[in-house]
């Protein structure tokens, strides 16, 4: 009987990754839970790493601290999107973009064969379509293709994406714009003066490495995420200065101009009297290093990212200072 040859036209991924996010690991503003399992875990549905998708990177600010996200492949019929089973038995397993269950054909015809349409590498591949139990096909269930490449299995992501999808429970905080002098102006305005040394620092709380972990397609990995410096624009024009961690907060027994012991400090040059209302703007920044290790043994390094914050103050005269 002569061979059916099939021309399989080539779709985009659509496979989702069925992932059950333990509550304690939603980020703020997430959707209410649609459907949980029977311990009370949320199932939601992710994009699949490997369609070129991902997560929308880490929240700003929050609560702190990560969990384990655990994913499994989804295989569906589009459409109509009825789920399928992932393994087809004796008939191989499912391809999304193929829409069957595939399975190298042994013995591999001869290169002779129409079905190679004239190629001599890669393989010839069984299609075989999903008929659910009980019931029947109308006209071919299948056929034999040729392909360059094996056919994408479900479930086979890179790790580095499964890391990335273990960032996305994470809630990185953003500084907490300490500052000294910190006192306030005869009209309520907090202020800082020229030529001290103003300190910056951050809660130390929040200057911590923080963890996730995320598996997928029988692959784990774990992300992590640690703080390398903390920065402060001046607001006054001036470029940023940064030091290696979250600074230090002033005390008397510093004294009223010493430099911050962290070298976390700015000298501003001028007052702030010619700026909008009189003030300016300084941002406070924590950069991060993210980091990934998998269950495959590779690791790696995702784009580090920068946490902010504003702080809006008067830069005054010293003698223009008075103290509350």
């Amino acid at each position: 009987m002569r061979r059916l040859i099939m021309l399989l036209a080539t779709s985009a991924l659509l496979c989702g990754l069925l992932a059950a996010v333990t509550p304690t690991t939603a980020t703020a503003g997430s959707p209410a839970c649609e459907q949980r399992d029977r311990l009370g875990v949320c199932i939601v549905f992710v994009q699949d790493p490997g369609a070129g998708g991902g997560g929308t990177g880490p929240g700003g600010g929050g609560a702190t601290g990560g969990g384990v996200v655990t994913v499994v492949p989804r295989c569906t019929e589009t459409p109509p999107g009825r789920v399928v089973p992932c393994d087809g038995g004796g008939l191989g397993y499912w391809s999304q973009s193929n829409q069957c269950y595939i399975s190298s054909v042994s013995p591999q015809p001869a290169v002779t064969d129409p079905v190679w349409q004239g190629n001599t590498t890669g393989a010839i591949y069984s299609c075989t379509f999903y008929v659910p139990p009980g019931g029947k096909f109308s006209g071919t269930a299948g056929g034999w293709f040729w392909s360059p490449t094996v056919p994408a299995r479900v479930g086979a992501v890179d790790p580095a994406a499964v890391a990335q999808q273990a960032l996305t429970t994470l809630r990185i905080p953003a500084p907490t714009a300490g500052r000294y002098p910190a006192g306030r102006l005869q009209d309520g305005r907090p202020y800082t003066v020229v030529r001290a040394y103003t300190w910056y620092y951050t809660d130390r709380a929040g200057f911590k490495a923080l963890t996730a972990r995320a598996a997928a397609g029988g692959v784990s990995a774990q992300v992590t995420v640690t703080p390398t410096r903390l920065s402060f624009t001046p607001g006054d024009g001036a470029g940023a200065v940064s030091c290696a961690g979250p600074g230090v907060a002033w005390q008397h027994s510093d004294g009223p101009w010493a430099a911050s012991p962290a070298g976390c400090d700015y000298r501003y040059p001028h007052s702030s009297i010619g700026q909008p209302n009189g003030e300016v703007t300084a941002t406070y920044g924590i950069a991060w290093a993210i980091t990934w290790s998998a269950s495959t043994g590779s690791s790696g390094t995702l784009p580090p990212l920068t946490t902010t914050v504003n702080s809006t103050f008067a830069v005054a005269e010293a003698e223009a200072v008075v103290t509350k």
